[in-house]
């Protein structure tokens, strides 16, 4: 009933966790009236579907996203610790973080397609990038080709020190990657 109202999203392994207790209540009551063993093959059928239903419903969690995707945090708290697309172009813009007086630091990982990061004008950015094959341009800085070697860039911004510190760890398996303010 909630997920039919969008008051609260159920995915189709709660549906099936709602038939299983259903079931174990049906043979609860059985064991005071009889004839409910037909009851526990239906509750192993419906165990099976919980459990793939489970798996189904995690899946997109353990593998990431697929497609093209734009990441922008609207402030500090919004931040995660790691970013990751499997398939397609992903864009992570910070320019809504206050990095101010913070040390933070960021991954971001893409299986195969474009890494842009655009990040705020006066924030301290150490970039450890790791593209395999493709290219990486760094504030200017390019590097690429097949098997890339993980290197470092360090750009303090057009303040120079200060406006707070953040490390981008990036690696892009095959493609291009870009870090801009």
């Amino acid at each position: 009933m909630l997920d039919l109202l969008d008051v609260f999203p159920v995915g189709a392994a709660g549906y099936f966790a709602a038939v299983l207790a259903t079931i174990g209540l049906g043979l609860l009551v059985g064991t005071w009236f009889g004839r409910a063993r037909w009851l526990i093959a239906l509750g192993l059928v419906t165990a099976a579907a919980l459990g793939i239903a489970t798996v189904a419903d995690s899946y997109d969690r353990v593998r990431g996203i697929d497609g093209n995707v734009t990441w922008a945090p609207a402030d500090y708290r919004d931040l995660a610790d790691r970013y990751e697309n499997n398939f397609g172009d992903a864009v992570l813009d910070l320019r809504n973080v206050d990095f101010d007086k913070k040390d933070t630091q960021v991954t971001v990982a893409v299986n195969f397609g474009k890494a842009t990061v655009v990040v705020p004008p006066n924030v301290d950015v150490t970039t450890v990038a790791d593209v395999n094959a493709g290219d990486a341009t760094v504030f200017g800085r390019r590097t690429g080709g097949l098997n890339g070697r993980q290197w470092e860039n360090t750009d303090l911004g057009p303040d120079g020190r200060g406006g707070g510190t953040l490390r981008l760890l990036v690696h892009v398996n095959a493609g291009n990657l870009e870090v801009t303010r």
